[in-house]
């Protein structure tokens, strides 16, 4: 038993000799060399990486865009785009939020496939946002018509989403 703690002790002080705490075998207070595989590169060393640089790929939207024209882009948005039975029309009206103001132009687009129908109506100032008096489109081919509201103005610009109606 006397030897197992001679040589205990002996362990023990070799261990706080070469800097190790008893319990903390992974760390030491001694600084070990730096292997080259755990050197940082400096900043001014070029690291190659196998990791491509991003692409950066511009995505259509259906936001105005800029362009050369310095009226306001505005999103008209087609409130009413139902079929009036007793007048054998397709009535469609509009709001152009964002401005307010009277005398611009609405221009209504009808599409059925190779037919294309227009009518326009003027533009109408509201307390909050210009509204577009209704149209009523008749002659029109029973099926389903896409309907697309443009505005323009002096002062502003923009076509809406395109909107389904049913005619006939």
């Amino acid at each position: 038993m006397a030897t197992l703690i001679v040589a205990a002790a002996t362990v023990l002080s070799s261990c706080s000799q070469s800097g190790v705490v008893p319990g903390d075998e992974g760390t030491s207070t001694a600084s070990p060399a730096a292997s080259p595989a755990t050197v940082a590169p400096t900043p001014t060393e070029t690291v190659a990486s196998d990791i491509p640089a991003p692409v950066v790929t511009p995505v259509a939207s259906s936001a105005p865009t800029a362009s050369s024209d310095a009226r306001t882009a505005v999103v008209p948005f087609i409130t009413t785009a139902d079929w009036d039975a007793s007048a054998a029309a397709l009535d469609v009206s509009a709001i152009v939020p964002g401005i307010v103001e009277g005398g611009g132009t609405c221009t209504v687009t009808l599409t059925n496939g190779s037919t294309t129908r227009t009518a326009e109506s003027g533009g109408v100032a509201a307390a909050s946002y210009t509204g577009c008096e209704a149209v009523a489109v008749k002659d029109l081919a029973a099926g389903t018509w896409q309907v697309q509201v443009r505005y323009s103005s002096a002062k502003a610009v923009g076509t809406s989403k395109i909107r389904s109606a049913q005619a006939g």
